[in-house]
């Protein structure tokens, strides 16, 4: 007969079974038992209180309960063919084998490796035997982002921010990348200050235009593009009325 899973208490009932058939065995004055004969007769046992505790439920249903009472499990008993009128000094028969107790092994709880967050209790419409809540996280919504900042000071404050932080990095990048001048001598790297260039006509700078410059783009456009001086490199179009005129040969 394969029993239940290890997950159940099968062996623990298995054990208990056994050792009431060894001190049956004892009080009928064996002094050992072969593991087979062991194994066969606990597995009897487990047959017939199996069979007894289906009938007294049974019995129990017939007569619209939901527990079996004791005299169910004498029907149960009778309905097997054993008979009850020596049960009972069967029972308190003297120097009888007491067998003891099972222990009850206290349950050691897993620890959690990971717990995000606080565990809530049961509501009081909820039973105590069902499980706990899972972690919060596993069924309570938060949002996955936050929402745009839209005052004002805010804004104006995170501008003023970037901006320089933006210039403290151009700032930066033109003193490493060009000559630099330094307040303290003893340290040059302390402090460095972008170095001014001397002007010879520091007046001209202010008096061109900087604005709108055509001339020197499109010098520029044209040697990028490659386009050739008048009179080299010209190709005839295909067009024949903007072809240059072809004087006939002259014959003699």
């Amino acid at each position: 007969m394969a029993g239940p899973s290890h997950a159940t208490p099968y062996p623990v009932y298995r054990r208990v079974l056994q050792a009431a058939v060894s001190a049956i065995c004892l009080e009928q004055g064996f002094g050992s038992c072969d593991a087979t004969a062991m194994e066969t007769l606990t597995e009897m046992l487990q047959a017939t209180l199996t069979e007894i505790c289906h009938s007294a439920k049974a019995f129990a249903e017939l007569g619209g309960r939901t527990e079996a009472s004791a005299p169910d499990v004498c029907l149960a008993v009778a309905d097997m063919g054993v008979r009850l009128e020596g049960m009972r000094e069967y029972i308190r028969r003297p120097g009888k084998i007491q067998v003891s107790t099972p222990g009850i092994q206290t349950r050691v709880s897993t620890p959690r490796t990971l717990q995000a967050g606080e565990r809530k209790n049961l509501p009081s419409h909820i039973p105590d035997h069902f499980p706990p809540f899972p972690d919060s996280h596993a069924y309570i919504r938060t949002s996955t982002h936050r929402q745009p900042v839209t005052e004002y000071v805010a804004i104006r404050e995170k501008v003023a921010s970037q901006k320089r932080d933006i210039e403290r990095a151009l700032t930066r990048f033109v003193a490493k990348t060009s000559g630099t001048q330094t307040l303290f001598p003893d340290n040059p790297t302390l402090y460095p200050l972008i170095a001014c260039k001397p002007s010879p006509q520091p007046w001209l700078v202010a008096l061109e235009p900087k604005d709108q410059v055509f001339e020197d783009e499109e010098d520029d456009d044209k040697e990028e593009m490659g386009v050739p001086e008048r009179g080299e490199g010209l190709q005839q179009p295909d067009n024949p009325y903007l072809r240059g005129v072809k004087m006939p040969r002259r014959r003699f």
